[in-house]
């Protein structure tokens, strides 16, 4: 019978050779056999996270870590376990432990500053990932971590510097590319942005070619039919639908897939032929060409200077815009005066996609607290009403059954019916979610909080929107401080709501493109 020695070594070999199934067998044999083997639990812990089995593996090594919580390789990779599953701040704590017993722990610095970015934490982050270069210059994953943080942090010379290096070290690897992209492009510099950021199909293992059929990338198109699908989140599908009638303009037939929720809305997209789901695509017309629409500003060579931005593009059902003015009991324009209060919509948080860690954290920087937005609705002048959908919704609950804010949200069923709710309201603020796209979209004044590290597509240093000219952005100064935006949210919206006695009709005529 093998020696619990001769066993470990058997099961690492197979292990290291990535014969993840056999070096599981074994480790769990010999922990069946011993459970106070802290080695055998912590090395299957291993294998369950790199199946991404993340709970199962936080599990696993935190056993390991209860029989010797003095290990710095079984800390270290607990906190690595659960910044996989994304719970970044019990995985900063662990990486912080083994860095008190080992300061040198090797991979632990640059683990903790990736942990610390996930969670927002920018300003603290990008230190430790220097450290991390500076012990391995040569380490691809600490470079391309660090060049993210740096420009998350807006230090963007020292951004391309890191990316550019780690793109040096593995010229294939598209993740720093895509990176650099988003770099370019929140710059402005759409010429080599939008290039760099074709290259995300290789970092996915996609094609952007469907049914064998070549992409377009900006050739003659007339009398030709091409297929445009959504590939990303509903806000991209809205912004980038805009490029559906130039293409119409220039003589194609334009087939169209988008996620069920738009459906019904973007049917009032101008030069649209059909549009589709994935569930009944096979139901279009045969097509030459196809792309993704968030390669269309790169196949229409669009500059900063040139983005298609008028809007209305987008124009909700006028039926449902009717019906949803008769159940809100807004048909009337106001009192016998003529007069009514400034209508505005209220959102204060996004898709927490919960399954999704990285998502998830992206959400809780971009969404706020309703506590902290609750305070603009007493404004003066103004009539709250929610677009907020989700769990999020439950925590304006007591504002809705105290009548200072209109949820008319459960009778929604699609963005259609957003739409024609938005159509009413004088102002939208909010964070930066798919509403804000929407109602931009349909032209309406759309004031949005945008977290420090900002996404691409509002550039930086600007309040404006070269997408969207009915859009004024309200940015945070530093990450997860939004006591500033929200005094600055306060102060207008009351001028806004004071500025005229008809305030609803003078906002609107300010927001209006043209």
């Amino acid at each position: 019978m093998a020696t619990i020695e001769e066993a470990y070594a058997v099961a690492i070999d197979h292990h290291q050779a990535g014969r993840l199934d056999e070096a599981a067998v074994i480790y769990r044999r010999i922990l069946d056999a011993d459970p106070e083997q802290a080695h055998a639990a912590h090395l299957l812990g291993i294998v369950a996270g790199q199946r991404g089995r993340h709970g199962e593996a936080v599990a696993l090594i935190g056993a390991a870590v209860a029989r010797d919580g003095l290990n710095t390789d079984f800390l270290g990779n607990l906190g690595a376990a659960l910044k996989a599953a994304g719970r970044y701040d019990e995985a900063i704590r662990h990486f912080a432990r083994a860095l008190a017993l080992e300061p040198a722990a090797r991979g632990v610095p640059g683990n903790l500053g990736s942990a610390l970015a996930a969670d927002g934490r920018i300003g603290e982050a990008v230190p430790w990932l220097r450290r991390a270069a500076a012990l391995d210059p040569a380490h691809f994953e600490t470079l391309l971590n660090l060049g993210i943080a740096l420009r998350d942090a807006g230090r963007f010379d020292e951004a391309e510097t890191a990316l550019e290096a780690a793109k040096a070290l593995r010229p294939d690897h598209p993740h720093p590319v895509c990176e650099l992209a988003v770099l370019k492009l929140a710059l402005g510099e759409f010429e080599e942005g939008l290039a760099l950021y074709e290259r995300r199909w290789d970092y996915t293992g996609q094609s952007a070619a469907v049914s064998g059929k070549p992409v377009w990338r900006g050739e003659d198109i007339a009398g030709r039919t091409i297929l445009l699908y959504y590939e990303q989140g509903l806000g991209d599908t809205l912004q980038f639908v805009r490029y559906a009638p130039l293409l119409a303009d220039r003589g194609a037939r334009v087939l169209l897939i988008v996620q069920p929720e738009l459906r019904r809305l973007l049917a009032s997209v101008r030069g649209i032929d059909r549009l589709a789901t994935y569930d009944d695509a096979a139901a279009l017309p045969r097509f030459d060409l196809c792309c993704p629409l968030m390669s269309l500003p790169f196949a229409f060579g669009t500059r900063i200077d040139g983005i298609p931005s008028g809007v209305p593009y987008i124009t909700p059902p006028p039926d449902l815009v009717a019906a949803w003015a008769e159940r809100l009991g807004w048909s009337q324009t106001g009192d016998s005066a003529g007069q009514r209060p400034l209508r505005v919509g209220f959102v204060w948080s996004g898709n927490p996609r919960r399954h999704d860690p990285t998502s998830h954290a992206m959400d809780r920087r971009r969404s706020v607290p309703f506590a902290l937005m609750e305070p603009l609705l007493s404004v003066p002048g103004i009539a709250a009403v929610s677009l907020q959908v989700g769990d999020a919704a439950e925590q304006a609950r007591a504002a809705v059954a105290a009548g200072r804010l209109t949820d008319p949200m459960a009778g929604v069923t699609d963005f259609a019916d957003t739409a024609a709710i938005a159509a009413h309201l004088d102002l939208v603020i909010t964070v930066d979610t798919s509403v804000a796209h929407l109602a931009a979209a349909i032209g309406r004044p759309v004031w949005m909080l945008s977290r420090s590290d900002a996404c691409w597509r509002w550039f930086r240093g600007r309040d404006d929107s070269p997408w969207y000219p009915t859009m004024r952005l309200y940015r945070q100064d530093s990450p997860g401080d939004w006591g500033p935006v929200m005094a600055r949210l306060g102060h207008d919206l009351a001028a806004a709501a004071a500025r005229d006695q008809n305030c609803a009709e003078a906002l609107s005529r300010k927001a209006r493109p043209g």
